[in-house]
């Protein structure tokens, strides 16, 4: 039997998705440095702290999508790209921008054309974050969700 995860799937969706297009021009060849403080702010605008869970940066979700990124060239390139393209956007790095600057840039690249740098870094950034953030036992925790019964079983109904 075939067991292919999510992420190898994510994986290859990024490739597909790269192929042919000016995005793929843009993060082809040579080696790249991923702004890992870029990022991590970046995924604090995203998925900030509230009176449930920390931010993104508590958690080290930026160092689980670089660790994630050395398993694919082609993704740590886009990493690298879309965070050098981040570091354009104001006066300054990103992550040395105010908050309220942070979240003007990230909501424009909501609604940024899915073909370009800051719609497809916003799609697939959010989708892997929001994958890495939510497997955190952290909040799991804090939404005070029950694990899995297994291996035991549910308790008979009469307990």
């Amino acid at each position: 039997m075939l067991s292919i995860s999510r992420r190898r799937v994510l994986l290859s969706a990024l490739a597909a998705s790269l192929s042919g297009h000016a995005l793929a021009q843009q993060v082809s060849g040579g080696s790249y440095q991923i702004d890992e403080q870029t990022l991590g702010a970046y995924l604090d605008v995203l998925l900030p702290a509230d009176d449930l869970t920390p931010a993104a940066s508590a958690l080290n979700v930026a160092g689980d999508l670089v660790d994630f990124a050395s398993e694919s060239p082609q993704f740590g390139q886009f990493l690298a790209v879309g965070t050098q393209w981040l570091n354009k956007t104001g006066r300054g790095l990103f992550h040395t921008l105010s908050l309220s600057d942070q979240e003007r840039v990230v909501e424009w690249m909501s609604t940024a054309d899915r073909d370009t740098l800051p719609g497809r870094f916003f799609l697939l950034v959010r989708l892997t974050g929001v994958e890495f953030y939510y497997s955190k036992p952290e909040v799991a925790r804090a939404f005070g969700l029950n694990t899995a019964p297994q291996p035991a079983g549910y308790p008979p109904p009469w307990q």
